[in-house]
Formats: C-alpha cells, structure tokens, sequence
C-alpha cells in the first residue's frame, strides 16, 4: 500500500471519482449524513455503499441506487453473562461473514471515514484490499476531545464482547499507510456550505451536543452553561439540538431560562442553516461550525460548559477556522462587536 507522501505526489489519482479501476472494485463506508455528504460533494462514484446501520439505508440507496451493500453490525451485549456469551458467539460468526461479502464483491479499493472502530480495524487487514482512503470525519478526524483512557475503556468492553480486537485500545490508525482526504490539514476534500440562507434572525444559534447524554457533563452543569451563554449574548438565544439530545431532559433543562428558545426544526443544520442565517453561531463542541463555513460569526465555547481540556485541544488545533472563547466575558465582548442585522 503506497505511503501518503507517495499518494501525494501522484501515486494515487487525485480524486476519489477517478479511483474506479476496471480491476478491481470501489467501495466507500459511510456511517453518517456527513460523510454521505462528503461522497456527493467530492463527485466519488463508489461502484459499492457499504452500509451497517438501518438508519442509512433509505438515504444510500437515494443517493446510490442498486449500489448499496448491508454488511450488519455487531451485537452488543445486555446485563448478564449470557447475553456477553451471546454476542461473542455472533460477533466471532460476524467478521468472516463480512470478510466474505468483500471477497464475493470483488472489493479492492475502499474509502473509510472511521478509523478507530473495530470494523474498519478489520476491514483495513483483509488481502483483497489494496488501496484505501482515510476521508474526514469532522472534528474528531484533527484533534482528540476525550480522553484516552476513556477511548480504551470503550475499547476493552469491545473486546469482552467479541469485536474485532486488534489496536482496539488505540484512537488512531497509522495513517501513513493509507491515504487521508480533509479539508484543513491535507486540504484535498471539500464540503459544500449551505445555501444563502432564506431569512434572517437577530438571535445567537446554539448549535446542541450530547453532552449530558455521552455523560461528558453532568445536567447541573449543562444548566450553568446555557445560563453563562444566556447571560452574555445581547440577543435571544436558539438552542437548536442534537438528534441524539433527550427533548424531554432538554425542555425541564431550559425551563428556567427564558432567554433561550429550544429549536423546533429536526431537519438538521445544514438545511435550518440554508432557511435562516444567525447574528452568531457557537457549540460548546461541534463540527456543525465547521460544516456551516460562517466562521466570521462562529464560536466554540467548550470552557462556558467546563470542558476546559476540549477548549485547550482546539486551542492548539492550527488549522482550526473558529475563534475559541474561553470565558462568558470575552463571549459577550466579542458578540457586541457583530453587526446583528448582517445576514449570515
């Protein structure tokens, strides 16, 4: 497998369109909207979309019909010792199944976005495959934000229950041995910003992570940290969720703060971004201000929620297009120097 440098300076083509070889076969796995979106902004033509979670099926299979491969998933365990039994017997059943359905398709050439989970830890030793492309998979791609004994502990319950283990404590692969595609340290991988928006709001958009719901944060402090944010901003604040927030957790969370308005729109952000535009934007800790491409307006505030190593990690990220704002001052001192009324 040629080194990065090598795939550089021209040992692999430029773009993933132009990796189809009538050799052997393309395939892409993405786990995401975000990395099905990456596929469709940078013109790759996959001769397969290998899929393992039910939920990317519809929206693969629009994007690429007739080309979509359901590879399934790993079992996980329950509480007792014979539900860890269980999953160890289908998961030591489930990697040759998939080795199998590589093989069988003839598979050659793969685009990943994950390299810290145990299935593209297996899918990268399988012999078949000669080449393959490390693409973005937005924050987590540049800077780590937990803990590494987090990450392993992660790791090792893995492995009690039967995943593929090899590396499986580690975060990273050795990217020396495939190609990696980005947007702000390779800087050969784009991402479409949403269009103009339709309207506009004279309102701070607080883009949500789960931050309670990963246990991250405990709700006490979550609260302060809405209330920091709302004590700071000249305007309203939208707090707009992450699919994977609890709405009901949220809505007894933001009760008392009638400053902050909790979003209705589920579509997304790209798609709420391109019917609104925002005097502000900010994240204790999201590639949602990364995606929107507003960074004259945006803002990552980890420190206003406790995550004070997150904020130091994107702090020492140079790459990073978003100003990092440490204290509710200097958020309030930087939001009064913005012209609210400027579309954005």
């Amino acid at each position: 497998m040629p080194t990065a440098a090598a795939a550089r300076s021209g040992g692999w083509p430029t773009c993933c369109s132009t990796m189809a070889d009538p050799t052997g076969i393309t395939a892409a796995l993405p786990r995401s909207l975000l990395h099905l979106r990456f596929l469709i902004d940078n013109d790759a033509a996959p001769d397969i979309v290998l899929f393992r979670d039910p939920a990317m099926r519809a929206p693969l299979d629009a994007a690429f019909p007739g080309r979509t491969l359901d590879l399934g998933r790993e079992q996980l365990p329950g509480r007792t010792p014979a539900s860890l039994l269980a999953a160890r017997r289908a998961n030591r059943a489930y990697y040759p199944h998939v080795r199998a359905l590589i093989e069988q398709a003839g598979i050659r050439r793969l685009i990943l976005f994950l390299e810290g989970e145990p299935l593209e830890r297996f899918l990268l030793t399988l012999p078949t495959i000669d080449r393959v492309e490390l693409w973005e998979d937005g924050l987590s791609h540049y800077v780590d934000l937990t803990d590494p004994l987090w990450y392993a502990a992660r790791g090792a319950v893995q492995a009690a229950a039967g995943f593929y283990a090899r590396s499986i404590l580690h975060r990273r692969i050795d990217r020396s041995r495939v190609l990696v595609r980005d947007r702000f340290a390779a800087r050969n991988l784009r991402l479409l910003p949403p269009p103009p928006p339709a309207g506009h709001r004279a309102e701070l958009l607080l883009i949500g992570s789960p931050l309670v719901e990963d246990r991250l944060i405990a709700r006490p402090r979550f609260v302060r940290g809405l209330a920091s944010v709302a004590a700071a901003s000249p305007w309203p604040v939208r707090y707009l969720p992450h699919p994977r927030e609890d709405r009901t957790r949220l809505a007894t969370d933001l009760a008392p703060l009638a400053q902050v308005i909790v979003e209705p729109d589920a579509a997304g952000l790209m798609t709420h971004a391109a019917r609104y535009g925002y005097a502000a934007y900010a994240a204790a800790v999201s590639t949602g201000l990364l995606d929107l491409d507003r960074a004259d307006r945006s803002l990552f505030i980890p420190a206003l929620f406790g995550l004070n190593g997150m904020a130091r990690t994107l702090r020492q990220w140079e790459a990073n297009p978003v100003r990092v704002v440490e204290t509710g001052e200097e958020l309030q001192s930087v939001l009064m120097a913005l012209e609210p009324s400027t579309p954005a």
